[in-house]
């Protein structure tokens, strides 16, 4: 008796569904990989649910040199019970509809008394009604009842042996049904000079599980994109090249080992990559699930852009160094607390001054009026000249100074013949090949500046 009993509890330490240890889940901007840690026993067999289009070859193992795997495979669980219900609710749906059908098919016709028409009216009215309403609440059962057979995965069972107890094993699989949507909020404080950069995002995660610790590594980039340069092709002259096919390399770039006493989240530069590492996340299956990704504050300096060449309208802008890259992704943006935007962001590389706007600065005023324009000829004729120019009145409304910066532009020409010269006063700091002119001045609190600005354009054709 006492060896059957012994017997008993050893089976069930070998055949019983083990609870992972540690989970993680390794987020690419294309693909996904769920992971699990197990404790293992000198033998014993590990069983797992997997997603239902898991193969065996997509199953990875990582575990110690004196642990070796004897067997893996892969069954379906039953989900008969879950079709039975499924066929139930079509019939109920079924009979609901044959119901409706009837109740419609009742006639008045031999009826004569209006009591008794209203009366039967009524009746027909109210048990439609309550027919249809029944019907839709088993769709909207069926509905569910279709995402749980959906989510009925399949189960991996893994059978092992490790000459020494107290080993981990590491079982990893792609998981689908993620999607993950990064943002950003992006705000500006200009009393302190400075700019916050909160990365969010969604996780959406159609698993066959809910999670209430999982760790997160999200990865900068795609799984299997571009790892290796182009193969090589020689390029010869006045012969046609030969069309070659080469097998493409595939490569992982190696990550390196976390120590485990980490923060909640952190940024972590890789060999040529970066990752983000957040640990410990509640994750709900099928909801939208809010991630607080990362945060950074950075000095910003803050002036107002006057684009005269376009819209002629004052804009604030903050330049900033950040100390690590950002994608791309949505933005929305913030001016000392007050919402300002919301518009996509391009990508920011760390250590790049980077410039951001913030929307149009109306206490910045600005007036233009045309105050020459002339087209004329030269004495004798062999030049054309014509003249454009302007005058640009800018005021600060605001109680304190401010920094700005006008930009123009002037034609440029490519053509020796046309000759372009620029008319400023004051004179402009800086002119580019392109034509753009640049002043950068400080205006103090209700003062006006005003800039004369325009162009010559001489044709000797």
């Amino acid at each position: 008796m006492k060896n059957l009993l012994l017997l008993s509890v050893t089976g069930i330490s070998l055949f019983a569904s083990s609870l992972p240890l540690h989970v993680e889940l390794d987020i690419y901007s294309n693909k996904a990989f769920l992971s699990k840690t197990y404790e293992l026993s000198k033998e014993g067999i590990i069983k797992t649910k997997v997603p239902i289009n898991t193969k065996i070859e997509n199953i990875r193992y990582t575990l110690p040199k004196k642990c070796t795997i004897t067997n893996s495979t892969i069954e379906k669980l039953d989900n008969k019970e879950l079709v039975d219900q499924k066929t139930k609710l079509i019939f109920n749906i079924e009979a609901l509809q044959a119901k409706g059908t009837l109740l419609k098919t009742l006639s008045l016709q031999e009826v004569k008394s209006s009591i008794e028409i209203e009366t039967i009216a009524n009746f027909l009215v109210e048990n439609l009604t309550k027919n249809s309403l029944e019907i839709n609440s088993i769709k909207e059962e069926l509905k569910e009842l279709d995402k749980k057979i959906k989510k009925v995965t399949q189960e991996l069972k893994v059978e092992y042996t490790c000459t020494d107890e107290n080993k981990d094993i590491k079982i990893t699989y792609p998981q689908g049904g993620i999607r993950y949507t990064p943002f950003y909020d992006i705000s500006a404080n200009i009393p302190n000079k400075s700019l916050t950069i909160e990365k969010k995002a969604t996780l959406f995660y159609r698993g066959g599980e809910n999670h209430e610790k999982i760790d997160l590594n999200i990865y900068s980039y795609r799984y299997n994109q571009n790892v290796a340069p182009q193969h090589f092709y020689p390029q010869y002259l006045g012969q046609k090249r030969k069309i070659l096919y080469a097998k493409k390399a595939m490569a992982m770039e190696s990550v390196q080992k976390f120590t485990s006493n980490m923060a909640d989240i952190q940024h972590i530069e890789l060999s040529s990559k970066s990752l983000y590492k957040i640990k410990g996340v509640k994750l709900k299956v099928n909801e939208n699930n809010l991630l607080h990704v990362d945060k950074e504050i950075v000095n910003a300096d803050f002036k107002t852009v006057i684009d005269a060449y376009g819209s002629n309208r004052a804009y604030i802008e903050a330049i900033i160094k950040t100390k690590k890259d950002y994608s791309g992704a949505n933005a929305n943006y913030f001016l000392n607390q007050n919402p300002i935007a919301a518009r996509y962001m391009s990508k920011i590389q760390k250590n790049r001054k980077t410039r951001i706007y913030f929307g149009e600065d109306e206490h910045i005023q600005i007036k233009k009026e045309l105050i020459k324009t002339l087209d004329e000829k030269t004495f004798f004729g062999d030049k054309k000249i014509s003249t454009q120019n302007w005058k640009y009145s800018i005021i600060n409304t605001k109680p304190y100074p401010t920094d700005i910066e006008f930009i123009t532009r002037v034609p440029v020409s490519k053509d020796g013949d046309i000759i372009v010269k620029t008319l400023a006063q004051p004179k402009f700091d800086s002119q580019s090949a392109k034509g753009k002119t640049i002043w950068n001045f400080k205006l103090n609190s209700n003062t006006k500046k005003d800039i004369i600005f325009g162009y010559e354009v001489s044709n000797s054709k």
